[in-house]
């Protein structure tokens, strides 16, 4: 007989097997869900070596990139502490370290090229506070340079408090023009408090949340509130330059005094540039200073002290490596670096250094950072025969031009991305400018300013309105309409964008035109310079493109970073033009035209090389590859 029994076994029971199963899923969850809330903590001695072996026993072992500028404080306070982390809970910054970066950063200038942000690491932060630090020797680079900020930090205050008379200029708004002149009231804008820190690691507080909190505009010279309301009082009658009898009422919102003869109160406009403050710089620009800088060039090409930087990481201040002298001679052949004895040999970056590198980055158009990165030493390894090709170019470019430019003119040097307002031989306006892209370049002109623009209409280019203007049109036609285009008949009836007027407008029996106003592509401001390329100066509205330091992204139009300030200096000699009445004219949507009376010629230039006013050689990068030299390309 068989034990083995073939029923009994299929109808045993399974639920051994299930409870068995439900306790190792149980076990499983809860050693997940602990593993997801385990914290990394940091060993308490774990760092000691690596800050006893880089304060102590080998500080050119140093691993970052960014010097302690205080080794002997920084070294005391870690003894004192038994070489243990002050500014972490494990593996995340503390709530102290957080409030002093928060504090660093508002002590700041917020220039990443000032010495106080270097002494203060806050560029180093900024590359490495994105994520919570994972590693051992990461967090202790870490500590030591907020230890060291710290320690700079308290030697500045300390330098403040024993000089109580040194402050910081306070910014000043005015707000009323009458008979006696401007009234000036000075304010002062709060910094306004965080709770998180993270936000302050590129430097500064750069949020626009920040701003509109308390309702305040920077402006580069002064500090305005949007809710305080100005007035612009005319005393006298006048007579307008550009309409006769006058200023012709504009729906009662434009002129500028009330039917009683009181001035009209209003807001200033969010657009506003504020009052115009000339400047006062030599301008320069000669022929015979480019030929004496030719001459130097190709005396150092032939005396063989030339010598590119070999590949290397990059150097800034405190850094120690062997190329930092190789460095020192080569901005003491260019100029930068005025060198004294016993220097020549020196491995160590110093603040001369330093200084004579942000020199160089100016003098090249590059960002003023004192880094000697990849690009700064792309051009300092731009041999001198190259460099004296290029300035060879450059002298045929000057002698196309008139040798006297004239008392007033506008000259936009393309290669640089900025225009200069130049009357009596002293620059008194300069300012960045967008120009053409490769394929769209902007070409060299030699012209006039024939009349300002306020509001202006654009009229779409044939090739803008075929290839970018009529696709989005027919996708969104209401959208296109709101954003002021229409379609313009032969007559010059302005037509919705219906299909079969777009349709016309594609067949090019009509045109398409952007009305005046806020969403204008031309912006509030337009400058007619008659030439066969259909050239202007205009404002935009893509304001974030001029604090790039490579400008070329338009259609070949130069977009001005200051159009109302360029308007005022040249209208200015024609009757009573200033900020006032420059920003009602721009309010609104409304075209108004007014005709230079004066003629100020412009010179839209692609000078690669010049020397200016204070006797500086520049170089800009050749954009457009008209040098023919494949170097300077970069």
């Amino acid at each position: 007989m068989s034990y083995f029994n073939p029923e009994r076994h299929k109808r045993k029971s399974l639920l051994p097997l299930l409870m068995l199963g439900s306790l190792c899923l149980v076990a499983l969850y809860y050693a997940f869900t602990a593993n997801q809330k385990t914290v990394p903590v940091l060993p308490e001695n774990a760092v000691r070596p690596h800050l006893i072996r880089w304060l102590v026993e080998n500080p050119d072992s140093w691993p970052a990139q960014d010097p302690i500028f205080n080794p002997v404080a920084v070294r005391r306070i870690y003894e004192r502490t038994d070489y243990r982390l002050l500014w972490f809970d494990n593996y995340s910054l503390s709530d102290t370290a957080n409030d002093l970066l928060k504090q660093l950063t508002a002590s700041s200038s917020g220039n990443p090229s000032s010495m106080v942000d270097y002494r203060y690491h806050l560029g180093y932060f900024d590359r490495t506070l994105r994520d919570t630090p994972q590693r051992l020797q990461m967090a202790a680079v870490l500590d030591v340079l907020l230890t060291d900020a710290f320690v700079s930090y308290a030697q500045d205050t300390q330098l403040d408090k024993m000089k109580p008379r040194t402050r910081q200029q306070r910014d000043i708004t005015p707000v009323h023009n009458g008979e006696g002149g401007f009234a000036l009231v000075a304010y002062t804008a709060p910094r306004q408090a965080s709770t998180d820190g993270r936000k302050y690691f590129r430097g500064y507080d750069r949020s626009a949340e920040t701003r509109r909190g308390t309702g305040i505009d920077r402006y580069r010279h002064y500090t305005r509130s949007r809710n305080i309301d100005r007035s612009r009082h005319y005393s006298q009658p006048r007579t307008s330059r550009f309409a006769p009898g006058g200023l012709p009422p504009r729906n009662g919102q434009r002129s500028y005094g009330n039917s009683d003869g009181q001035p009209q109160v209003g807001r200033v406009p969010d657009h506003s540039e504020g009052p115009f403050i000339e400047e006062n710089t030599p301008y320069g620009g000669d022929e015979q200073a480019l030929r004496e800088q030719l001459a130097l060039y190709r005396n150092i090409a032939a005396s063989g002290r030339w010598r590119p930087i070999p590949a290397g990481p990059a150097m800034t201040i405190g850094a120690k490596h062997p190329h930092v002298a190789h460095l020192r001679n080569l901005l003491s052949l260019y100029g930068d670096y005025r060198s004294y004895y016993g220097e020549a040999n020196s491995n160590h970056f110093d603040r001369r250094l330093h200084e004579a590198v942000l020199r160089f980055q100016r003098r090249h158009g590059l960002k003023s950072d004192g880094i000697v990165g990849r690009e700064t030493r792309k051009r300092l390894n731009l041999s001198p025969t190259a460099r004296a090709h290029i300035i060879e170019k450059n002298i045929r470019r000057r002698r196309e031009l008139p040798a006297t430019l004239g008392d007033r003119f506008i000259q936009v040097n393309v290669p640089a991305y900025e225009l200069y307002y130049v009357e009596d031989d002293r620059i008194r306006l300069s300012m960045n400018v967008v120009v053409g892209k490769k394929k769209h370049a902007t070409p060299e002109i030699k012209t006039r300013v024939s009349r300002v623009v306020f509001n202006p209409t654009w009229t779409v280019p044939r090739s803008i309105l075929v290839n970018e203007i009529l696709p989005k049109a027919r996708a969104n036609p209401q959208g296109m309409e709101n954003m002021g285009y229409r379609v313009v008949s032969g007559s010059g009836e302005h037509l919705p964008l219906t299909s079969k007027n777009l349709s016309a407008a594609g067949a090019g029996s009509y045109l398409m035109r952007q009305l005046g106003g806020e969403q204008n592509i031309l912006g509030r401001v337009k400058f007619e310079i008659p030439n066969t390329d259909d050239i202007y100066l205009h404002d935009t509205r893509a304001r974030s493109l001029f604090s790039l330091t490579d400008r070329d992204y338009s259609h070949g139009c130069i977009r001005l970073e200051k159009p109302r300030h360029l308007a005022e200096a040249l209208l200015r000699p024609q009757g009573d033009w200033d900020q006032w009445r420059i920003n009602q004219l721009t309010t609104g949507d409304e075209t108004t035209e007014v005709k230079m009376e004066d003629n100020v010629k412009v010179y839209v230039t692609y000078w690669t090389a010049w020397v200016d006013g204070q006797g500086e050689l520049h170089f800009r990068p050749d954009i457009y590859g008209k040098d023919g030299l494949a170097a300077n390309q970069f």
